[in-house]
């Protein structure tokens, strides 16, 4: 119970620290979060902006066109000053005038005419003249400019077209060109968020932006709440419809230009727009020129499709933030404490965090909203890590447990084959049925032996000698594939087929080689026991295949692993009943249709009296006799008193336990 709960107390940690990061993000946090979001929109990919935002950049190109004029000395009136910036104010009305007759709605010019021309009266005059031809269609740009005093205290001024006012009808026209500068961890925000968020903020009155202004004088709306959004950028440098102003300039090109019959109802911006370098505006998909941003700023509005944050106010922001970490954490965390597996754990907790990611990824594309993501993603990586970690030490302990258990009944390479597969070996331990092979190996004669040499002194050397009996089986018994059950005095209890199994066929085949193979390793055992002045051993095994039930059985204090059942019985009283028949190995009949006819073809010694079993046929080895009797007198005499008996009590465990009708040989 203490991990459970120092586990959930260590989690909730994780979630608290987390938490309360989603709320009160420092600077370096902020700076995270937003590069995370930048990345997401890289992976999003660009977007097709609206069709009927056009750019007409003042770009490189059109300098080069005016200045290539000016260096022939042949330029032509719509080209005079258009190689090098300031251009005429005359040629920025010259190009809205002819975006406004192919059918353009309404044309922003993102440039500030402040103070009166450096060209002249006459080139002010001819954009007044322009101005008025075309009224409520042309939106002009003003700037608010910051000026510090000697106090250091900032004075706001504004900065707008004078001459230009009463040709436009007063300010309404006007627009600001302010865009919120980008500081780090913070969103481009959409140009109104200046005048009509930053501006009222500092107790000024709101001023619309230059998107706002186009909107309104092409008699659209924005579809979104401008001032609490942030740009979402549709891709690089150049992603909108271009033309540039040149070839709007250029009479003869403008008359057959192919994208003038696409402009009818187009929303157009107007500016210069030379080599940004590190001067533009930063996005994800890098520097963004004025007139670019403009002409996004006035398409998210135009289609609603601008960076939202969630939560959107900031007074909601601090505890609303920590919600979907809440949520994602808490679920991981019931899930995760289900179950110990480390592999459930991090699958449940990748599981959790694919889903917040597909969520955020859909509430993107889909809505333009963004989920607080990056802490959500921490908590949840940081639970993945204590989680796992927890997991990992758990199923180490568990591993070595089943280790320590199974490396007492079988081979090392069998136990690698079962801690392969922990959850199988815990199914194994708590029970199931399995076809298998039991053998009883049993000493003749033994418990007489132990009582003489007991009074004569010599426990140590019958220890000794049991010893190196069972340790010689033992090896027979792993080298053949079986399982050492136990040991029941000196006898030695076998399974074939369990804990693992090779098959019911090489299983029976391979217990039959394990009892020959066992009496070579005792006549081994005797002829050396002989040259040593020690008395032979004799011993009968007797073989018997079907269905057990195998699991840990026992009491909490002290668990066996072993197996119960009739064939287990079986298997016991076809062991004792090796005195009687005067063969050293007998099997049942479902091992001996088990056998390679070929090679290991059985004696059938006939119906034989089993006890609490009745008559059962009973085979034997072809070529396996019983030896002559044991040298020692008190094992032949032991043999001859079991003989004597009633010949239906061979079911007995030597002398040490005797099995009732369907008793298990783990009493």
């Amino acid at each position: 119970m203490q991990r459970p709960v120092s586990l959930v107390l260590l989690s909730v940690l994780v979630v608290g620290w987390t938490g309360t990061t989603a709320g009160w993000p420092g600077p370096r946090w902020r700076v995270w979060e937003r590069a995370f979001e930048d990345q997401l929109l890289v992976l999003r990919g660009q977007r097709r902006p609206p069709r009927e935002l056009v750019v007409v950049p003042v770009d490189d190109a059109t300098l080069q066109q005016g200045s290539w004029f000016e260096q022939n000395r042949q330029t032509p009136a719509w080209a005079r000053g258009i190689g090098t910036l300031p251009w005429p104010r005359a040629a920025y009305g010259q190009v809205a005038a002819r975006l406004l007759e192919a059918g353009a709605a309404a044309v922003a010019i993102n440039v500030v005419f402040e103070g009166p021309s450096r060209h002249g009266p006459a080139d002010d005059a001819a954009m007044q003249a322009i101005l008025r031809a075309h009224p409520g269609r042309i939106a002009l740009a003003a700037e608010m400019l910051e000026a510090s005093d000697q106090q250091g205290s900032g004075a706001l001024t504004l900065v707008r077209p004078e001459p230009f006012m009463a040709a436009i009808g007063g300010q309404d026209a006007l627009g600001l060109t302010n865009t919120p500068l980008r500081d780090p961890g913070e969103r481009l925000l959409h140009p109104e968020a200046y005048g009509r968020g930053l501006l009222p903020a500092q107790g000024v009155k709101p001023f619309p932006a230059l998107t706002g202004v186009l909107l309104q004088r092409a008699g659209r709306s924005s579809r979104q709440p401008d001032p609490l959004t942030a740009l979402n950028v549709y891709g690089p440098e150049g992603s909108f419809r271009r033309l540039p102003a040149w070839e709007v300039l250029d009479p003869s090109r403008w008359r057959q230009h192919p994208q003038r019959a696409e402009l009818a109802g187009a929303l157009v911006v107007v500016g210069p727009v030379v080599t940004q370098g590190d001067d533009g505006y930063p996005t994800p998909f890098g520097s963004l020129s004025g007139l670019e941003l403009l002409a996004t700023a006035t398409a998210n509005s135009l289609q609603g499709d601008g960076l939202r944050s969630w939560p959107q106010r900031p007074a909601e922001r601090a505890l609303l933030a920590a919600l979907p970490l809440l949520l994602a954490a808490g679920l991981a965390l019931a899930l995760a404490l289900a179950r110990r597996a480390l592999v459930w754990r991090l699958g449940v907790i990748a599981a959790i965090l694919g889903l917040q990611l597909a969520i955020a990824g859909l509430a993107l594309q889909q809505r333009h909203l963004w989920l607080p993501l990056l802490a959500p993603a921490a908590g949840l990586v940081l639970l993945a890590l204590v989680h796992g970690g927890d997991a990992y030490l758990l199923e180490e302990r568990e591993r070595r447990r089943l280790r320590r258990t199974f490396e007492r009944y079988v081979a090392p390479g069998v136990v690698a084959e079962i801690l392969a597969d922990p959850e199988a070996a815990q199914g194994i331990l708590r029970g199931r049925l399995l076809d298998v092979t039991v053998l009883f190996a049993d000493l003749k004669g033994f418990t007489e032996l132990t009582r003489q040499r007991s009074l004569a002194g010599q426990s140590e050397l019958h220890v000794s000698q049991l010893n190196r009996y069972l340790g010689a089986m033992v090896e027979v018994i792993t080298a053949h594939g079986g399982t050492v059950d136990k040991f029941i005095g000196d006898a030695v209890m076998a399974v074939f087929g369990s804990p693992v199994g090779r098959g019911v066929l090489v299983e029976a085949r391979a217990a039959l080689a394990c009892a020959l193979a066992m009496r070579q390793a005792l006549a081994e055992l005797n002829r050396s026991w002989e040259s040593e002045g020690i008395c032979r051993l004799e011993n009968g095994v007797g073989l018997a295949s079907g269905q057990v039930v195998v699991g840990q059985i026992g009491s909490p204090r002290r668990m066996e692993f072993t197996v119960i059942g009739d064939t287990v019985n079986l298997a016991s009283r076809l062991e004792g009943l090796t005195r009687t028949l005067q063969r050293p190995v007998l099997l049942d009949r479902t091992t001996a249709e088990r056998l390679d006819p070929a090679l290991e073809l059985p004696l059938s010694l006939g119906m034989q009296a089993v006890k609490g079993m009745g008559e059962l046929e009973v085979f034997c080895p072809a070529g396996v006799d019983l030896p002559a009797a044991a040298a020692h007198p008190a094992l032949a005499a032991e043999a001859a008193d079991q003989d004597a008996a009633s010949g239906q009590d061979a079911g007995a465990l030597t002398d040490q336990i005797s099995l009732p009708d369907q008793a298990s040989a783990s009493h």
